[in-house]
């Protein structure tokens, strides 16, 4: 399975447009999201690039593994991060984070910090002898001006019908 990481930004009148406008810079605004958990299973692939929809897939449900924040506090920072670690069967773990600061550097920093503590506590407890260099982590950030923003960061899994 190919496990696509996109990332989307947005404004808009209300927190809520804001993230649609998110999903649709992610690409993936018409289609019905369902949040997964962590578990990567065995054989997959994980590229980093922005999902490409098919008009065809209006309304599908596309399952994704989501962080995601949204904030209309002007003058701040948001950030929405998705870290993950694969053995070399392609099983592995992902960890979504999100955090609001007052600095676009405090608020990467603080994103990096606890995906690697969620990734090695998670590794931990499935005994995946992995270390920091096996890390890999996506982080989107973006500053709150005069309306509404959002920023996520989506691990997606594949579409499917009705």
């Amino acid at each position: 399975m190919e496990i696509i990481i996109t990332t989307g930004t947005g404004y808009g009148r209300t927190p809520l447009s804001a993230f649609d406008a998110a999903l649709k810079d992610a690409g993936v605004y018409n289609f019905n999201l369902v949040t997964l958990s962590s578990i990567i299973p065995i054989g997959s692939t994980i590229k980093v690039k922005k999902f490409e929809s098919n008009p065809q897939e209006y309304g599908y449900r596309l399952y994704v593994v989501k962080a995601e924040m949204r904030s209309r506090e002007s003058g701040k920072f948001i950030g929405a991060a998705v870290g993950w670690v694969q053995l070399p069967d392609g099983r592995g773990v992902f960890v979504e984070h999100e955090e609001i600061g007052e600095t676009k550097n405090a608020v990467e920093s603080n994103l990096t910090k606890e995906v690697k503590m969620s990734l090695s506590d998670l590794c931990k407890f499935r005994n995946f002898h992995t270390t920091e260099q096996d890390m890999k982590m996506k982080i989107n950030v973006i500053k709150v001006t005069d309306s509404p923003a959002s920023c996520l960061v989506l691990a997606v899994y594949k579409s499917e019908s009705w």
